[in-house]
């Protein structure tokens, strides 16, 4: 099948590691979730079985990845709702129209439906898909608020409300003993511990398959240069931790954890605003809490944001 000389078919994820590779490093946004090693090791250790997804080629040459299966003639995007914060098609500039045709066109010939969550408020889903299928609803998801950062952390400082402003100020000050350093992916169980410590429904998150796939993705982003493992520390004793990404001057806050026993020094906030200090330091532009409408975010001058679902 194809539309505009692109052909579309199915293949297995692990058929895809180079062609994947190449193409996310040519798609404008390069995110770490729509990887070719997330999905990989999504599969791996939490899927029973290796899927199929949705590929778009033009001699011989794939310009386009849909990350989706199909599941009761829904044709949904691969995640978990445990695990996956963004997802979204990856693209070879120039080609979006032709995929979203291609794509359009499969979903009416084989009578399907669509459930595509969670994209981002501009996603080309968003943008395109209108345009070819019809009854398609376009509604809020999850709350993923967004920070912009300044150029310089007094100018962060001020442009926040005068109370988070000096309750922020006031927990660094109590805590300014501790420091936060880079973690390496053999120290990931750090994570494990604080984020265990800190909140039971966190704890059963950390299923066995859970943790394997945490510890196989700090191991290849940290060779990719995208991970982001930061712990706080008090006189070398680790109290609190953030498990975030980095890519194209964006960070990523997946989790974090913290150790209970120094509540008095509010471990969580203040690792977090540790590590927003660095990114600023570091020249980042963005700092994104993904999904979760928590207090903190906002307290932080996030701003409201939220992933997207699109059916029909």
């Amino acid at each position: 099948m194809s539309s505009h000389d692109l052909k579309t078919n199915f293949r297995k994820v692990s058929h895809l590691g180079n062609e994947w590779r190449n193409l996310l490093n040519h798609t404008p946004d390069i995110l770490p979730f729509l990887s070719y090693e997330w999905f990989d090791s999504y599969y791996k250790n939490i899927l029973e079985s290796e899927p199929e997804i949705m590929v778009f080629s033009k001699n011989g040459n794939i310009v386009g990845i849909i990350p989706g299966v199909i599941e009761n003639q829904t044709f949904m995007l691969l995640g978990d709702s445990r695990i996956t914060d963004i997802n979204d098609i990856i693209y070879l500039p120039g080609f979006e129209e032709d995929i979203i045709k291609g794509f359009s066109s499969y979903i009416t010939n084989e009578g399907l439906h669509i459930d595509l969550f969670p994209v981002k408020e501009d996603s080309i889903l968003i943008k395109l898909l209108p345009g070819f299928l019809e009854d398609l609803s376009i509604d809020k998801a999850d709350l993923s608020p967004i920070l912009t950062l300044s150029s310089s952390w007094d100018k962060y400082l001020k442009g926040l409300s005068g109370k988070a402003r000096h309750e922020l100020r006031r927990k660094l000050r109590k805590a300014k003993e501790v420091y936060i350093k880079n973690l390496t992916p053999n120290q990931v169980e750090i994570l494990f511990q604080l984020m265990s410590d800190s909140d039971s429904n966190k704890r059963d998150f950390l299923s066995l398959e859970i943790r394997n796939f945490f510890r196989e993705i700090t191991k290849l982003f940290f060779d990719k240069k995208w991970l982001r493992l930061q712990a706080a520390f008090l006189k070398n004793h680790p109290i609190g931790v953030l498990f975030a990404f980095q890519s194209k001057k964006h960070v990523y806050l997946y989790n974090t954890g913290y150790n209970p026993d120094f509540h008095f020094l509010s471990p969580g906030i203040v690792t977090i605003g540790l590590d927003i200090r660095d990114a600023i330091e570091e020249g980042f532009n963005y700092y994104d809490f993904l999904r979760g409408g928590e207090d903190f975010k906002f307290q932080f001058g996030a701003k409201e944001r939220y992933t997207m679902r699109i059916t029909g």
